[in-house]
């Protein structure tokens, strides 16, 4: 019984060690950013861009908007790229509001839109 239990504790901490990091070239998503800019405002609007050792870049800003109850909302929208393991780079454009957030991108799955009937 005694060695069931140290069996199973030696599992539970081989399972929770931190990954071995990789030597080849996808250690690079490790660096961090080369360039970092970011503003804010006292009423909560702000920018920001970074843009990483492996050329990921992320562009976002937030704005108040006025809402239909009145008062003002914070409203979002930005980007970000990446080149990926195939070698092609991907865009993700989102946004997000009063109205939900959104998402657009070519490289998702895209929702199958029912036929007219």
């Amino acid at each position: 019984m005694k060695s069931l239990v140290v069996f199973a504790c030696l599992a539970a901490v081989v399972l929770c060690a931190p990954p071995k990091p990789a030597t080849d070239d996808a250690s690079l998503r490790f660096l961090p950013a080369i360039r970092h800019e970011e503003v804010h405002d006292e009423f909560g609007q702000y920018a920001l861009r970074y843009i990483t050792a492996e050329n990921t870049v992320v562009s976002e800003r937030g704005k108040l908007v006025p809402s239909q109850r009145g008062g003002y909302v914070l409203e979002i929208e930005g980007q970000y790229s990446f080149i990926g393991d195939d070698g092609k780079v991907y865009v993700t454009k989102y946004r997000g509001g009063p109205d939900g957030f959104h998402v657009d991108a070519k490289h998702l799955p895209q929702p199958v839109r029912p036929l007219p009937v």
